[in-house]
């Protein structure tokens, strides 16, 4: 039987959760088109002040585990080591470190124009910790943290990292202080994220950089796509946001940016393909077809892998003009 989905009592109208905005409407009615292990239909509205999507009502954080199937969080260990198996698990490990590279110069540019030596580094949402390998191979001091046992067990499995398990707000880090605090692809998934903001403030030594990316819902791709869109995710992301969204809640809570980047390897053309073909993206594929023939799966790749080459042309092209799938800012606090 499917988990039941705790949700707030609805109030009367929708407050917008990034700009606190009461001019918002309905968007569009969403479904989990990738992962399909949430049932039932999640209603999205948008603000008119800030263009930021959100599930109405939105979620308890007590119903928002069981919205994440197992495969979620990519693992290089197989139950089935069959050679055909092993080689391509160890192909998407190389195809996986390559895309993050670019996350790690944005890292790397940011630590550069800090002008600090110390370079102590905490990944909020680590998953299977790819990006903290990468980064503590290029001088980092890497730590990160993730609210999903199963990642915590990967990250320190595959690449042996300090990585503890917890969410948003727990004391975790007692007598720490970071150069620098990541949030790829977290804000999204949390219903409150002013809470997200603080506490990764409380986690900064002083001038010290927060790093945020996330899904742009002002990117070609997702007007072109609207609730077929990949980044938005249903149910999984709770609030989608703008860039002038985003801004004016880093504003709010005390930050400055201080980088952008246009451009993510990672997840800008996978994004534009998985919307494309959503049946054939890698993740929401393994979560649907649990038992599958290694031949089959490694023909299915290749053809993920086409629609991926495909779609790197325009997801380059929106980010140049300014219309990029994600967003991608380092943020200081004000003094």
């Amino acid at each position: 039987m499917s988990p039941s989905i705790e949700r707030r009592p609805e109030p009367a109208t929708s407050e917008c959760p990034v700009c606190r905005g009461r001019d918002t409407g309905p968007y569009a009615v969403g479904h989990d088109r990738f992962f399909r292990v949430a049932p039932g239909s999640f209603p999205l509205h948008r603000c008119a002040g800030c263009d930021c999507i959100f599930q109405f009502p939105l979620p308890a954080e007590s119903s928002l585990a069981a919205h994440y199937p197992e495969t979620y969080w990519w693992s290089a260990a197989s139950s089935r080591p069959s050679v055909v198996k092993r080689t391509l698990l160890r192909l998407e490990g190389r195809y996986r470190e390559l895309v993050t590279t670019g996350h790690v110069r944005f890292l790397q540019k940011c630590a550069r124009n800090a002008g600090t030596g110390s370079r102590i580094l905490l990944d909020i949402g680590c998953g299977n910790g790819t990006f903290l390998h990468l980064a503590q191979r290029r001088g980092f001091q890497a730590h990160g943290m993730d609210a999903s046992q199963q990642a915590v067990e990967v990250a320190c499995r595959q690449y042996r990292l300090p990585v503890r398990r917890g969410v948003i707000g727990q004391d975790l880090w007692p007598g720490y202080r970071f150069d620098f605090v990541t949030m790829f692809h977290v804000l999204e998934h949390v219903p409150d994220p002013r809470k997200a903001l603080d506490y990764a403030a409380s986690l900064l030594r002083p001038g010290g950089r927060l790093l945020i990316q996330l899904p742009n819902v002002g990117s070609i791709q997702a007007r072109l796509f609207r609730e077929r869109w990949y980044g938005l995710d249903v149910p999984r992301h709770v609030i989608n946001y703008s860039p002038g969204g985003l801004a004016l809640l880093l504003r709010e809570t005390g930050w400055r940016i201080c980088a952008r980047a246009r451009f993510s390897l990672r997840d800008n053309p996978a994004s534009l393909a998985s919307s494309l073909v959503p049946s054939l993206d890698p993740l929401g594929r393994k979560a649907r077809m649990r038992q599958s023939l290694p031949a089959a799966e490694a023909a299915l790749e290749v053809v993920y892998l086409g629609v991926f080459l495909l779609s790197l042309p325009p997801a380059w092209l929106e980010g140049v003009l300014g219309y990029g799938g994600t967003i991608w800012v380092a943020a200081e606090r004000c003094a």
